[in-house]
This record gives structure tokens, sequence and C-alpha cells, in this order.
């Protein structure tokens, strides 16, 4: 009788198995398609491409892109969220994302913009940052999501070629607007220093050095002793807590 219960138990198992697997498949399936329809959302809302009208010595007619790519309708923006304090872009990739800051470096990490519980989270700066970007090294994470989502394309990073395609990200602000010239991009632990917020200068130095000795790609941006740099960071999956970071050198942009 037992033999019997048992040969029945196992299919039994066995679909209910399958079932599960297959709701928890299509359930985050249709989370990631949430966050992509949101953020996509987001982006045809409060941003738009940024054109600039041809050289004189161009016919009328034509028109092109140069200097800064979009503007962001921060007003109506951070009315909708108070927590954004920025905008992050780089051209041909998906990175094109609100910016937000919270009291702690937990909130955003599953939540989205309108506050709904999402895997896809927030690009998010960390809270112990200065908002207004004056720190010497500012970090900002996003998650490495399986569609490329958020910050899913920044271990691209670990090609030359890719660096070299995209060498820059801007970084908007209500009040100024930045570009992120790339100096280093690498694989770390969780616990690297390079989340440190270094103070003096031997400590900028090493940090800088550190960037530089690990990156897996070679650029040429210089950094002197006033520059401040900005540190992207996501998952990755080589080992345990293992983190991608991109670093650059911020750079305000002002326009001719």
């Amino acid at each position: 009788m037992f033999k019997k219960i048992i040969r029945y138990l196992i299919p039994l198992c066995s679909l209910a198995l399958i079932a599960y697997s297959a709701w928890n498949l299509n359930t985050i399936r249709m989370e990631y398609k949430e966050g992509t329809d949101l953020y996509e959302g987001v982006s045809q809302q409060y941003t738009k491409p940024r054109i600039y009208p041809a050289k004189p010595s161009a016919p009328v007619e034509e028109e092109k892109k140069e200097g800064v790519p979009i503007e962001v309708d921060f007003e109506t923006l951070k009315a909708s969220n108070s927590d954004v304090i920025g905008w992050i872009y780089c051209e041909d990739t998906i990175i094109d994302y609100p910016v937000v800051q919270a009291d702690d470096n937990n909130y955003y990490l599953r939540r989205m913009l309108n506050g709904k519980y999402n895997k896809n989270g927030t690009i998010f700066m960390d809270y112990r940052n200065s908002a207004d970007l004056s720190d010497f090294h500012t970090i900002i994470y996003g998650h490495n999501m399986k569609n490329n989502a958020m910050f899913g394309t920044l271990t691209e990073y670990a090609s030359q070629e890719y660096y070299e395609k995209h060498p820059v990200l801007w970084l908007l602000t209500p009040d100024k607007n930045y570009q992120i010239e790339l100096i280093g991009g690498f694989i770390t632990p969780a616990d690297s220093e390079i989340y440190s917020f270094p103070t003096t200068a031997e400590g900028r130095d090493k940090l800088i050095s550190i960037v530089r000795k690990k990156s897996n790609f070679t650029s040429e941006v210089e950094i002197s002793a006033e520059d401040r740099i900005v540190t992207l960071s996501t998952c990755t999956y080589e080992y345990d807590d293992a983190r991608y970071v991109l670093t650059g050198v911020l750079r305000e942009y002002t326009e001719e």
C-alpha cells in the first residue's frame, strides 16, 4: 500500500514542481516587463532629444545632435518623486534612467521610481554622498538585470572595443550637466576599497591608482588634483558578492 501511494505521489510532486517553476518564471518575466515599461514611460514623459540647429555653413533644413543629447523636465519629475537628483544617460545604450537618493542604500534596491516593489529597483546614489556631486567620489548603484536593463550593460566595458564606442556617459542634474569621462572598469569584491570615500590627497591617489591598475580597458583621460570621480556599480556573477564597477572623471559641461 505504501509503495502504491509513493508511486502516485512522485508524479504529483513532479507536476507540482513544474507548475511552480512555470509560475515563478512567469512572475519574473512579468516583473521584468513591468520595470521596463515603467522606465520607458518615464523616459518618454520626462525627457526629449536635444536638437541643435545646423551650422550656418550647412543647409538650413539640416539639423544635427551635438552637446547634451537630451533635455530632462526635472521640475515635473521631482514633483512626482522628490528623491530624484539627476538623470544618467549613455548614447546608443539602454542606460537612460532617473537617479534617486534615499536615506539609506536599501530603499530603492527593490523599489521602482513609483515606490512599487520590483526587482529592477531604481538607479540610486549612495546615501552618504552629497546630492550636488561635490564629493571627490560619488557612487551610483544599479542592478544587473538579465534583459540588460538598469546597469546590465556595464560589464560590456570589459571590452576595449566597447569602451571606445562608449567612452563618455552623461549625468544631468536640475542645476548642471556633467560628462563622465571613463577611466576604468573591473570586477571587484563588494567590500573593495573602490567603495570608499577618501578625504585626503593620499587616499584619492590610491583610489585612482586602483582603478587604473585593475581596469579592463585602457583610457587616456587625465585626472587633476581638483577633479572629482564617479563610480557606477552593479552585481556580476564570477564569484560570490562580485561587483563590476565603472569609474570616470566628472566634468561639468558648459555649452558655448
